[in-house]
């Protein structure tokens, strides 16, 4: 969302429609809001402002009414919070014009000092660019205690066309900035440094006597309205033009700065993304609000096919225009498909000759082409997207030092090694968000002609906007293709991830990066929990499935999950993507033998039977009845019903295992010492069933 004051009061969605602001004092509000944006306002304060002395008796009621419209108008009730201290309206720096004018003037007058003019005049007039009218909230009326933070912001203003004006002169443009110079002086007759400089430029372009007569008519008028002499600097550069000073020269085109050229490399945004606007906002205000000094880096982390490139893509677009030295960009390849990763060095390279030319020398050592890539960053404002990171040790000496960078990195793990980064990890998207995006890759009229079918596509594709994508582009590709031919493709668990493939993407080509990059005994294992399905399981299941010890499995769990292979669900508790899990599947019937397969289910099929039924002892026991399924062990699967604790949400999780893993092993589960062999589970009912009833369910 686009907040602008300088000028007339306007507020754009992030689709760039403007948005009716209503009456006018909800418009004096809002104003009020923005030019006291991130800052509590008492609401007796709001009172006055809206009102003053007259306020009527239900003014407090009308300021609630107007505070309500406004969060309906913005979309969101947490723009404008309420708290002990009054109102606030969050907006991140970005959002609002003031902030960006404000930020560019500070840089211009940094670029200034260090004789740095022509990029000093570039951040000036993008500075300058941003008033749509000279006065700020113009046609507004202002209450007074406002106007006095309006006219500041005018004076400001005013500050910055004159330092644009020096820089110009001092890039040697007198010929194009005398008639700014004459207009402004007409405009502000009193201003001595406007006079000083349309001096400059009157002699520079060889009109000295016209210059000399500026200065005569500037002493006359200030003698005669303000009773004063002219000050130094006018009097300063007077002497200087009657003595034909050397000094005031123009600078010879070898002189002047050279204007570095600013890059732009990022890609071109997807017209289509869609939703993650918590997270886009998050990332955004990470970006952009960071405290002075610190070197801000930023890193998105989430599964194969989350959809990170895009949605750093997107935030990077939005505030491209905060770093006017340039937005660099460097696909990794971390993970991409047949490509090997990037080396430090050759990023290096690439980004040495992006900010300082072609004929810039490259270092071939990594260190010290870092630390002449630090070099060249220094002071610049600059963003870097480093997309697709395989680790920290790539990204590491790719990081600028100073704090007027700005650093956004994509990888498929929590880069967590690295110093001061903010980290997000990117979930899947929500079920409308996906439906939202398929209407725009295929149109809304084929979504809405089979709604029921595209729900279908979309519960299919779990959250991923990959697979979304692809799923898109088959239905693009194939006029002939129905929403509902699509469906029922996708509803064949075996060719899913066949289905999900077009031209050089593929859900199972993703898949296979992360999996290819496991060990042995990760490998192993994230194949084996493919055989129970999506649903969540615990570290006593899958330490029975891989036969491996419960330590030693979590380790080994918990390793999947900072790959982003499983997802941590409450604390002990795992949950494999459906799309993951038919990979998984996949591998594991090519890797293991059928032998192995059904000896790892009947092992967590024991494990979750132990469970239960020693769980079902203790229900027993403790309702005063008889234990019902006796001691069971099996090996390292044993369990004693002193140790258990009747928690009702950890009797149900584990009897979600039990169920999950039968309903995996039709005919796998063999003789469970006492108990019937289970064959197929969905249709026989074996005695434990018996004893988690609906009626019994309801006891728990």
């Amino acid at each position: 969302m686009d907040f602008k004051i300088l000028g007339p009061i306007e507020v754009r969605a992030a689709n760039g429609q403007p948005i009716t602001l209503g009456r006018r004092k909800q418009r004096v509000l809002l104003a009020a809001l923005l030019l006291n944006a991130g800052k509590a306002i008492p609401t007796h304060r709001m009172l006055d402002w809206l009102w003053g002395e007259q306020a009527p008796a239900n003014a407090e009621s009308n300021l609630y009414t107007y505070i309500s419209a406004l969060r309906r108008v913005l979309g969101s009730p947490s723009r404008i919070e309420a708290g002990s201290n009054g109102y606030v309206l969050r907006v991140a720096p970005d959002e609002i014009d003031v902030r960006l004018f404000e930020e560019l003037a500070a840089q211009g007058r940094l670029m200034l000092s260090k004789g740095r003019n022509d990029v000093a005049l570039e951040r000036y007039t993008r500075a300058l660019g941003l008033w749509r009218a000279e006065a700020v909230l113009e046609g507004l009326s202002l209450p007074e205690p406002l106007r006095g933070e309006a006219a500041r912001l005018e004076r400001l203003r005013t500050i910055v066309v004159d330092a644009s004006l020096e820089a110009r002169l001092a890039l040697g443009q007198h010929g194009e900035v005398l008639p700014d110079l004459e207009a402004l002086t007409r405009r502000d007759p009193l201003n001595e440094r406007l006079r000083a400089q349309l001096m400059l430029a009157l002699y520079r372009s060889g009109r000295r006597a016209d210059a000399l007569a500026v200065y005569q008519h500037a002493r006359e008028m200030l003698a005669a309205e303000l009773g004063v002499d002219p000050g130094p600097e006018l009097v300063r550069m007077h002497r200087q033009i009657l003595a034909d000073d050397s000094a005031l020269a123009a600078p010879s085109p070898s002189v002047a700065v050279r204007r570095v050229f600013a890059p732009a490399e990022l890609p071109i945004a997807s017209a289509a993304f869609t939703g993650r606007a918590s997270e886009v906002s998050w990332l955004r205000t990470a970006l952009t609000s960071a405290a002075p000094g610190r070197i801000v880096v930023s890193a998105v982390a989430g599964a194969a096919g989350i959809g990170k490139s895009a949605f750093a893509v997107h935030v990077a677009h939005q505030i491209a225009e905060r770093f006017p030295d340039g937005q660099l960009y460097v696909n990794l390849h971390g993970s991409t498909p047949d490509v090997k990763p990037l080396h430090p060095a050759e990023v290096l390279a690439r980004l040495l000759r992006s900010l300082g030319g072609d004929d810039v020398a490259v270092p071939t050592d990594v260190d010290e082409a870092s630390a002449r890539f630090r070099s060249l960053t220094d002071g610049r404002h600059l963003l870097f997207l480093f997309d697709n990171a395989r680790d920290a040790e790539q990204v590491r000496p790719l990081l600028p030092a100073s704090p007027t960078c700005r650093v956004l990195i994509t990888a498929r793990r929590m880069l967590t090694s690295l110093d001061t980064v903010a980290h997000l990890r990117l979930g899947v998207m929500a079920k409308d968000e996906m439906t939202t995006l398929l209407s725009r890759l295929i149109g809304g009229e084929r979504v809405a002609a089979d709604p029921r079918a595209a729900r279908v596509i979309v519960r299919l594709c779990g959250g991923l906007p990959l697979a979304i994508r692809i799923a898109a582009a088959r239905l693009v590709a194939r006029p002939d293709l129905s929403l509902r031919g699509l469906a029922d493709r996708l509803a064949v668990e075996d060719h899913r991830l066949s289905e999900l493939q077009a031209d050089d993407r593929a859900v199972r080509a993703c898949f296979m990066v992360s999996y290819r990059a496991l060990e042995a005994e990760h490998s192993r294992l994230f194949r084996l929990l493919g055989l129970l399905g999506g649903s969540d399981i615990s570290v006593a299941v899958a330490a029975a499935l891989a036969d491996r010890s419960e330590e030693q499995t979590a380790d080994l769990l918990d390793h999947l999950a900072d790959a982003q292979l499983l997802e941590v669900r409450d604390a002990g508790r795992y949950r494999m993507h459906d799309l993951l899990c038919l990979f998984a599947r996949e591998r594991t019937r090519q890797e293991e033998t059928e032998e192995e397969q059904v000896q790892a289910v009947r092992r967590a099929l024991h494990s979750s039977l132990v469970i239960a039924c020693t769980l079902g002892d203790v229900r027993h026991r403790r309702a005063g009845r008889d234990a019902k399924f006796g001691h069971l062990a099996l090996g390292r699967f044993s369990m004693s019903p002193d140790d258990c604790t009747i928690d009702p949400r950890w009797l149900n999780a584990k009897m979600a295992d039990l169920i999950s893993t039968a309903r995996q092993a039709p005919g796998a589960a063999g003789d469970v010492t006492g108990l019937p062999t289970v064959h197929g589970a969905a249709s026989h009912r074996p005695p434990w069933r018996w004893e988690m009833s609906d009626r019994n369910r309801r006891g728990i």
